[in-house]
């Protein structure tokens, strides 16, 4: 048998990145603490590399065009989004009308636009151990701090209260040999309800909002008491955002209707994020990429976050020695080996700090329009911060948007966190898969928060089964199949109807 070998060319098309598209890449997946690190480590093995803050002398102006893009401008574009703030003072503006601090609402951030956000520092308490420091500021027998201690490891990352009382006082009977009621429980509730800050131990939304009023230093009674009116009678209406209704079912006018609207958004739907992560224990430091503010009158402004980042340039002794080299190369027919060597040595290091710095330059515009564009689709919770209000987005919407490739908005996403109004959040939290509500798309946590409601209003002794779930949303228009339904219960925390009916029963 005669074996014989054949040439076939086959002509394929390959995409090879150049060296300085991977280091814009790298440079763009990395958060801002790597990002410093490996500024530093720049600076160490290329001496042409330097810092504005070392050349003080040099004329900011001829190193304009390589810094162009400083880490602390304001972002914000009004061909974009349309009626951000452009100016990052606006809001520190706004704080100082508050004639007294205790009136600027907990859900307007008091840290450093620059700095490390210390409610999350490494060595900082956690949100729990805040709260269980203010048990001391109260009369508490050794009973009821057995009891509230208890309830506030038992509060969600929003300083809220989603299990029942009666969940409660099962666990710590069964599992703690502590034996209360209910009406015990009310009342050391009620106690926790009183720390700061003010809507911490609500049970519901509405509940946060209301002890957030009865709580505020309101000097205008009239207004305290329509506030509490528009929450206790009217809060389906605010839910719905139906203020047409609401002005009319409450007698106001148009200048009432407005400052009750203002009222409203100073109030903190997440009241736990204003005391940094709530994760029962010290966590590690966190340095959000992005600082996103909302205004009282919604109003936002974007800011990329540098604090460690320094302004980089071109050392300009370099850059003079270059020019003179490239001078006299020009005016020499011939030049000597050494001076051949010189003149390459000295441009590799010239043309290498200067693609650096247009790598951090590309970095920064890349994160820039991925945020300003999560901000645009995303723009009823950076307002409310009401998570349901999350619209479907994936990072084909992104990249649409910004005309970036998909890749680069999935680096961008991967490791960045944001600073808003409504806590610390990693970027790629914003984006959601789509479900079906009558015909249209909307974010599974719509889904997610309606299964919830189920829940809690279901019949504890006789627990509502999956597919009973199923139909129930299917009747209020989710297209969702039985086994999406159990996953979603699932990912939200909740066991099977069963077991839910056999813990009541222990």
């Amino acid at each position: 048998m005669n074996y014989s070998q054949t040439g076939v060319q086959v002509q394929t098309q390959v995409q090879t990145l150049t060296p300085q598209q991977l280091l814009v890449a790298r440079l763009t997946e990395m958060p801002i603490e790597a990002l410093a690190e490996r500024i530093d480590i720049e600076l160490k093995e290329n001496p042409t590399l330097s810092t504005q803050s070392d050349n003080d002398s040099y004329d900011a102006d001829s190193a304009h065009s390589a810094t162009s893009d400083e880490a602390g401008d304001s972002y914000a574009d009004d061909s974009t989004l349309d009626d951000y703030s452009t100016e990052a003072a606006s809001l520190a503006d706004q704080r100082a009308d508050y004639s007294n601090p205790d009136d600027i609402p907990d859900n307007q951030p008091t840290t450093s636009r620059r700095g490390i956000i210390d409610a999350i520092d490494g060595e900082a308490q956690s949100f729990y151990d805040q709260l269980e420091e203010q048990t001391g500021l109260f009369n508490l027998t050794e009973h009821q701090q057995q009891l509230i201690h208890y309830i506030i490891g038992s509060l969600d990352d929003d300083g809220l209260l989603r299990v029942s009382l009666t969940q409660i006082k099962d666990e710590l009977e069964v599992y703690h040999n502590i034996i209360t009621n209910e009406t015990e429980l009310e009342s050391v509730l009620s106690i926790l309800q009183n720390f700061e800050p003010a809507g911490v131990g609500a049970r519901s939304l509405q509940e946060c909002l209301i002890l957030q009023v009865r709580h505020s230093a309101q000097r205008d009674t009239a207004m305290r008491e329509e506030m509490l009116t528009l929450l206790q009678k009217n809060f389906d209406l605010l839910m719905l955002r139906r203020w047409d209704k609401i002005k009319a079912r409450m007698h106001l006018t148009d200048a009432q209707t407005a400052r009750l609207q203002h009222e409203v958004r100073r109030l903190n739907p997440r009241p736990g994020s204003s005391m940094g992560e709530a994760v029962g224990r010290n966590i590690q430091q966190i340095t959000p990429d992005f600082i996103v503010e909302t205004d009282p009158y919604g109003n936002i402004t974007m800011t990329l976050n540098e604090p460690n980042v320094p302004t980089l340039i071109v050392s300009p002794e370099d850059q003079t020695l270059l020019t003179q080299l490239e001078e006299q190369n020009k005016q020499q027919t011939t030049q000597s080996r050494s001076q051949r060597e010189g003149l390459t040595y000295i441009r590799q290091r010239v043309d290498k700090a200067r693609g650096f710095i247009e790598a951090i330059q590309q970095r920064r515009r890349n994160l820039t329009a991925t945020m300003k564009a999560i901000i645009q689709l995303q723009r009823p919770y950076f307002e409310t911060g009401d998570e349901t209000l999350l619209r479907p987005m994936t990072l084909d919407d992104v990249a649409g948007l910004t005309s970036l490739h998909i890749s680069t908005v999935s680096r961008v996403s991967a490791s960045k966190w944001v600073q808003t109004n409504y806590g610390i959040m990693p970027l790629k939290w914003f984006f959601t898969t789509a479900a079906r509500k009558d015909g249209d798309d909307v974010s599974v946590r719509h889904i997610k928060a309606t299964i919830k409601e189920l829940i809690d209003a279901e019949d504890k002794t006789n627990p509502l089964p999956d597919d009973t779930l199923t139909e129930m949303l299917r009747q209020k228009g989710y297209d969702v199949a039985r086994r999406t339904v159990a996953k979603y219960r699932t990912q939200i925390g909740f066991p099977v109807a069963r077991l839910r009916k056999s813990f009541l029963n222990n």
